[in-house]
């Protein structure tokens, strides 16, 4: 399990830079298994499985008003977060709050910390 801890989050929603966050921790998982063959007591090889990427956004902060121009609403419910990581840059593509959306109040502060779960993600 990769684990990436960052600073200089940047929230995006359809495109659009709505917010930053201080704090991000991503945890990726790539499912490793080792493949022994019969009677041998060193592996084959490495089988990757199904990639789980997860992480938490703390001390958060959303405009509020252009995330209501973006999506119609308060609420956000996917996004893309950009992380910088050791002079480069983590993508998490198509995130999602583990507890659904997230109301974002009108001074656009999240004083909770949040997990999210992410689809994709690229190191560039």
């Amino acid at each position: 399990m990769t684990i990436y801890k960052g600073w200089n989050a940047k929230l995006f929603y359809n495109g659009g830079e709505i917010g930053h966050a201080t704090d991000v921790k991503v945890d990726i998982d790539h499912s490793l298994e080792l493949y022994f063959e019969a009677g041998s007591r060193i592996p084959a090889l490495s089988i990757e499985g199904p990639i789980n990427i997860a992480g938490k956004l703390s001390r958060a902060w959303i405009d509020n008003t252009y995330l209501s121009l973006l999506s119609g609403t308060s609420t956000l419910t996917t996004f893309t977060l950009s992380v910088s990581v050791n002079s480069r840059y983590l993508y998490l593509y198509n995130c999602k709050f583990k507890k659904g959306s997230v109301a974002v109040p009108q001074d656009g502060i999240l004083t909770e910390d949040y997990d999210f779960i992410a689809l994709s993600f690229s190191i560039v």
